[in-house]
């Protein structure tokens, strides 16, 4: 997968319309459509296979003024490409993590230029089986009033959603680290410790916040509606979470050699 996206949105979007109509080859309403989120962006515009014509898209939108970026398969980190802290460790001058099985590390507060905040959101289903029994006349005539009632079942689909905290840190020299709500152990907060894990997170990235003083804090990714009008029509939040965060990452970072958008 290759995304293309818009990095920033000026205020006046209803004027830029038909110039992302003529990039995207489609119609002023549905550009227009895609424009109309809340917030500046970014925004995901377009989802290719290849990168050819992801790069060609790319060019066309930098030619109309937009300030494009493109992110590309190899760009695109799932959760488990990244090591996920256990245990940390609030030293003075450093953080100390240890990952759920790639060793431990040891990031200076100095070092980390952003803290990406969101929530992650996962949607099951499951059936059951509904029982109801009411009367049946016709049963009670045929058994002489024997059996008065008859069972019927229903099947029935309940959707259930979990949401979990998280962060991503991320260090000058490429480290990333991911902090998860459920999957760390606090005990290391000591006094600070409280009874409630999401009470321990929230402690845990303002403390990081406040210490890390060269990062960016964002906490785009915070609610679906967010992750949703960055992603767009195409991508749902539940399965592509993982775009979201790196196209984030990487229009906060700058690490692209695009022009600002216009």
């Amino acid at each position: 997968m290759h995304v293309v996206a818009i990095r920033s949105l000026t205020e006046d979007k209803e004027s830029l319309g038909g110039k992302l109509a003529a990039a995207l080859g489609v119609t002023a309403f549905e550009a227009l459509a895609r424009l109309r989120i809340p917030g500046s962006g970014p925004l995901v515009v377009a989802v290719y296979r290849e990168p050819a014509p992801a790069r060609r898209l790319v060019g066309n939108l930098q030619s109309a003024g937009f300030g494009a970026v493109l992110l590309t398969a190899g760009e695109i980190a799932t959760e488990a490409d990244r090591p996920s802290a256990r245990r940390f460790r609030l030293d003075e001058e450093k953080l100390h993590v240890e990952s759920a099985g790639e060793g431990s590390f040891d990031v200076a507060y100095r070092d980390v230029n952003l803290i990406l905040r969101g929530t992650r959101i996962a949607l099951s289903t499951f059936t059951e089986t509904v029982k109801k029994r009411s009367f049946s006349p016709g049963r009670a005539v045929l058994s002489g009033g024997l059996m008065l009632s008859r069972t019927t079942k229903t099947a029935r689909e309940t959707a259930i959603e979990e949401r979990e905290g998280f962060f991503v840190l991320y260090a000058r020299e490429g480290t990333a680290l991911t902090f998860s709500e459920k999957g760390v152990v606090y005990d290391s907060l000591g006094a600070a410790l409280q009874p409630a894990r999401a009470a321990n997170f929230a402690y845990l990235a303002r403390e990081l916040r406040r210490r890390c003083l060269d990062a960016v804090y964002d906490e785009r990714l915070l609610t679906r509606a967010a992750q949703a009008a960055l992603l767009g029509p195409r991508l749902s939040p539940e399965t592509h979470l993982d775009v979201a965060t790196c196209l984030l990452a990487k229009v906060l970072r700058r690490r692209d050699s695009e022009p600002p958008a216009a």
